[in-house]
């Protein structure tokens, strides 16, 4: 049986995994649990384990510090992380340390138990081979220190990725797979070219290694994989990537100087890029110079994909919705395309021009970047070069409601999302959606959303206990 320790800071949580999860059926067995990093080590010193199942966000020690620790205490030990989608950064670092996979909470609570024990297990018997593998001699393929063939996956609990790896290849931690120039053969094998076709996995061929170490090379891959393999890989070339270990490393020299994060926001907010070929191009071809960390540049469209869901509510049929990992910069570039395509199919109406069409939806970006202080719909038509009459007409066909309406339920809108999200007086909240007197805002609330903000706030908690 596999022995198994729960570690999180929620006794409910740790409850109801020990209670729901299908644990026999799949052969194992929980021998413990931990409410902190610290308890789990404590556990750890008296008590066997072959699998440790931790939270990320935990007081007294976090888990990233228990994977540290653990990894070095006890490498056999395998970790999977337990974790909430706004964990993402700490997933990522989580993975790089040694954990073999994620259980993401709203997966529980999708009820997929089954499917999430039985690809851990999937997982703890490949990582068993690998390390019966790995325990052969291992420096055969650092021989030719000239070059190196690296195998990068970025799903590797995915069988359909292992297959496009070659038998002869080393795994040298968690998706990071390599063998040496020589054992590749003249031609390209199939393995290889599966690989590097497949969307979740990259070959890269390092050359100019002469003269470094076996540690050096492995973190000049690890440090590759983390930033630029992101940037380089496409899912459409069966092409290793080629990568010069020194022209490489000249070049993480040179610093590049980010824009500050409001200025990408305030570009991508707007909606130019939507209706201009010429404009969206050369805001990718910005962004991807930029060259952000992946993990950031997730983040700064997550909370884009917020700020267009907001903006275009009346006119998308289904929200917008951002993949949690881009396993490459064509991937992110694919969806970033389908977005463009949906708001702008959406946005399209027979009966305006695309200039028309173009102000109306640059006068919904205006109240959504002045919802502390509107607009008035003279102003608004002014600032996008339309008579106001003309303006107020177009609006309501185009969006289907009066500007007023309009301005009107996006601020009730942002307030519930503060009454959701923040402890802050309701007067506070009223401010910051351009309501100056709490009792006025409250009545309107009230006759919007049939309660007043209070009443919202409570029923809010209550439903995020249950």
């Amino acid at each position: 049986m596999i022995r198994v320790l729960i570690v999180d800071d929620d006794k409910l949580v740790r409850k109801g995994l020990i209670s729901s999860m299908p644990w026999q059926a799949c052969g194992m067995e929980i021998v413990g649990e931990a409410n902190n990093g610290e308890n789990a080590l404590k556990f750890l010193e008296q008590n066997p384990v072959d699998l440790l199942i931790t939270d990320l966000a935990m007081p007294v020690m976090s888990g990233i510090e228990l994977i540290r620790i653990v990894r070095d205490q006890y490498p056999d030990m395998q970790i999977v992380v337990l974790s909430l989608h706004q964990d993402f950064e700490y997933i990522q670092e989580a993975l790089r340390l040694g954990a073999i996979d994620y259980i993401a909470k709203t997966q529980l609570e999708q009820e997929q138990f089954e499917e999430v024990l039985g690809r851990i297990v999937k997982l703890m018997d490949r990582k068993a081979g690998a390390r019966s593998k790995a325990a052969q001699p291992e420096e055969g393929a650092f021989a030719a220190k000239g070059s190196l063939h690296v195998y990068y996956a970025f799903h590797p609990e995915d069988e359909a990725v292992q297959l496009g790896i070659p038998a002869e290849a080393v795994e040298a931690e968690p998706g990071i797979w390599y063998t040496n120039a020589e054992q590749q053969p003249q031609s390209k094998s199939r393995a290889a070219s599966n690989a590097s076709q497949h969307p979740s996995a990259a070959h890269v061929h390092f050359v100019g290694l002469d003269g470094m170490d076996r540690k050096s090379i492995l973190q000049l891959v690890r440090a590759y994989g983390r930033q630029d393999l992101f940037y380089d890989h496409h899912a459409l070339t069966a092409e290793p990537i080629q990568i010069d270990a020194a022209v490489y490393a000249e070049a993480q020299d040179k610093e590049i100087d980010s824009p500050p994060l409001d200025q990408i926001k305030e570009k991508w907010g707007a909606a130019d890029w939507i209706y201009a070929d010429a404009v969206f191009q050369a805001q990718l071809t910005e962004l991807k110079a930029l060259k952000l960390p992946p993990v950031r540049l997730a983040r700064i469209f997550y909370s884009l994909s917020d700020e267009w869901n907001r903006l275009y509510q009346a006119i998308l049929a289904e929200p917008i919705m951002i993949e949690d990992f881009f396993a490459s910069w064509y991937s992110f570039e694919q969806w970033l395309l389908q977005v463009r395509e949906r708001i702008s199919r959406a946005a399209a109406k027979p009966l305006f021009s695309p200039e028309i069409q173009n102000s109306i939806v640059k006068a919904m970006n205006l109240v959504q970047q002045n919802i502390s202080n509107p607009i008035s719909s003279a102003e608004v038509a002014q600032l996008v070069n339309m008579s106001g009459s003309y303006f107020s007409q177009c609006f309501k066909q185009y969006v289907g409601q009066t500007y007023t309406d309009y301005v009107r339920d996006i601020r009730i809108e942002r307030a519930k999302e503060y009454l959701r999200s923040t402890t802050r007086t309701i007067q506070w909240i009223a401010e910051q959606i351009g309501y100056s007197d709490e009792k006025y805002f409250s009545r309107l609330f009230r006759e919007h959303a049939g309660i007043l903000p209070s009443e919202y706030r409570q029923q809010s908690a209550e439903g995020q206990r249950k």
